[in-house]
Order: C-alpha cells, then structure tokens, then sequence
C-alpha cells in the first residue's frame, strides 16, 4: 500500500482533501439535512469515480474493483444517509 502511495501521491492527496473538505462540510450543515444528503451523494458519487479513474490510469481495472468502490460508497452512503433521518 505504501508503495502504491509513493506512486500515485497526487491522487491519494486529492481522495484525501476532498473527503476532509466533506466531512467539515457535513458538520458544518448539520442542522440542514437537505443540503447534507446532497453531500453524501456527492461523496459517494466521487469516491466511486475516484477509485475507478485511478485504477484505470494503472490499468488495473478489474470487475471487482468497480464492484468494490461501488459497495464501500454506497455502504457509507447508506450510513450516513441514516444519520440525516
């Protein structure tokens, strides 16, 4: 994994921005569920997108990479989702 880091650093520093920008966000917002459900499917949305981009770039997409980025963001979608009820 550390290795996979060094080689694509830029990548994992954008995942990484983009979800702690999330997360003050979704704090930020929190009386305001609306606008947090928004931000979840956003979220969601990206890390799915994010992860196959960068798979892709490494041509290292597979079947089950999608279906693994598909099932983590829409499990913490879910999640998260519940909190907002």
């Amino acid at each position: 994994m550390i290795a996979e880091f060094k080689k694509h650093h830029k990548a994992y520093i954008v995942l990484i921005l983009i979800l702690l920008i999330f997360s003050l966000l979704f704090l930020h917002y929190w009386p305001n569920r609306d606008i947090q459900r928004f931000l979840i499917i956003f979220m969601s949305s990206f890390y799915f997108f994010w992860g196959v981009m960068v798979h892709s770039k490494m041509n290292k997409l597979h079947r089950h990479v999608i279906f693994e980025y598909l099932s983590v963001s829409l499990l913490a979608g879910s999640v998260l989702f519940l909190l907002t009820f």
